[in-house]
C-alpha cells in the first residue's frame, strides 16, 4: 500500500514539474489553419523577444489547430 501512495505522489509531482517546465520554456504558438483548401498554413505567434529565440538551438512551442475561416 505504500509503494502505491508513493507511486501516486511520484507521478503527481512530476506532472506538476513538467507543466511548470513547458510553461516556462514555451517561446509562443504555432497555428495551424485548415479551413483554406489549397492546403494547412502555419503562423507563429511568439511570445518572447525574436533575439530570445535566435539565440536557441531548440525551442518549445504551443501547436493549436484552428480554422479561421468559416466553412458554409
Amino acid at each position: 500500500m505504500n509503494l502505491v501512495i508513493i507511486f501516486v505522489l511520484g507521478v503527481l509531482v512530476g506532472a506538476i514539474f513538467t507543466g511548470i517546465v513547458f510553461r516556462l520554456f514555451s517561446v509562443g504558438t504555432l497555428r495551424v489553419d485548415n479551413s483554406d483548401p489549397d492546403g494547412p498554413f502555419l503562423f507563429l505567434e511568439l511570445s518572447k523577444r525574436v533575439e530570445a529565440v535566435i539565440s536557441k538551438k531548440y525551442v518549445l512551442l504551443r501547436v493549436r489547430a484552428k480554422d479561421f475561416i468559416p466553412h458554409k
